[in-house]
């Protein structure tokens, strides 16, 4: 038998889809108490409601080869992490994703949000209220909202060896969240902007990254505070590489301590970079050896009565 485990943890436990469980939903809800890993073999997996976590200390990993598609008409995000409550009181902690490719069927998808609970975007993996995740080599793409979208506060986030692409919304989406990192990302041909940042968002940092070809916007920012991008390309987006914005004047939803530090800003359709919004509301900005190329119009354009910090950056 087992050797004894002398009062430590007991073993973790792992469910294998389709091994022992047919729906990857009932193999993690049939988790114990203490959490543990729902291992899912390569195939496609074509799901009749979205993959609800609503527990903490779960991972859910695929085998190389594992797409989990939304099927016809189910209108629910893919993956939803977190509560689904319209108004979150219930945190959850430790989820890991690794290994997959999600795939939202937007073509097969008639709403942008859950007909049951239209406070709930139908978006390629939603975060609601989540600290301590994990996601990793995952592809999303083809939401019908957006691909990857945190809020309602969470907390301590990362997000590594991703890409997020041809969604309805925006690639990455991340809102009234804190201590997020971002890295070795792709984000292209994302029907609006390819990053979008808002409602008091923090400490955020995004390293490593392409932002390529995205129907409007590489980035939009408002409404958030120290966040660094690091190495990034906003390259061939349909409108400016990034829009720096805020809500309305004197709202406090500007813009600041952001650093942008050796990022290219190439081909896009409008300004490399568009601070529209004052000193009074978006102060102690920064863009520091940067290139800027090919932008149809300015490399940098700043609104009047806008400042931003810069240095050593070369326009051509």
């Amino acid at each position: 038998g087992p050797a004894p485990q002398d009062g430590g943890y007991p073993p973790a436990a792992m469910h294998v889809v389709p091994d022992a469980y047919t729906e990857i939903q009932e193999a993690i809800d049939d988790l114990p108490l203490e959490g543990g890993t729902v291992y899912i073999r390569a195939g496609r997996y074509l799901i009749g409601q979205g993959i609800h976590v609503m527990r903490s200390n779960v991972t859910i990993l695929g085998e190389q080869g594992t797409l989990i598609q939304l099927g016809q008409g189910v209108n629910q995000p893919v993956f939803l992490l977190g509560t689904d409550a319209q108004e979150p009181t219930v945190r959850i902690e430790n989820i890991r994703l690794a290994n997959l490719e999600v795939d939202g069927n937007m073509a097969s998808q008639s709403s942008e949000t859950d007909p049951l609970r239209p406070w709930i975007r139908n978006n390629g993996i939603d975060v609601r209220m989540v600290s301590n995740l994990r996601i990793a080599e995952v592809d999303i793409h083809d939401a019908r909202s957006g691909g990857v979208v945190l809020s309602w506060d969470c907390r301590r986030v990362y997000i590594a060896d991703s890409g997020f692409y041809n969604n309805y919304y925006d690639g990455i989406a991340l809102y009234d969240s804190e201590d997020i990192q971002v890295m070795n990302f792709m984000c292209y041909g994302n029907g609006a902007a390819g990053i979008s940042l808002d409602n008091r968002l923090s400490d955020v940092l995004f390293d490593n990254g392409i932002i390529e070809g995205n129907q409007d916007v590489g980035l939009f920012a408002r409404s958030c505070l120290d966040i660094g991008f690091h190495d990034l390309m906003f390259a061939d987006n349909q409108n400016n590489g990034c829009f720096l914005s805020h809500e309305t004047m004197g709202s406090g939803t500007g813009v600041q301590r952001l650093f942008f530090e050796g990022c290219v800003f190439l081909d896009n359709l409008g300004h490399g970079l568009w601070l529209a919004s004052p000193e009074s509301e978006s102060a102690d900005n920064a863009v520091v050896g940067c290139l800027f190329s090919g932008n149809t119009q300015e490399a940098i354009h700043l609104d009047p009565g806008a400042a931003l910090d810069t240095d050593s950056n070369i326009f051509q």
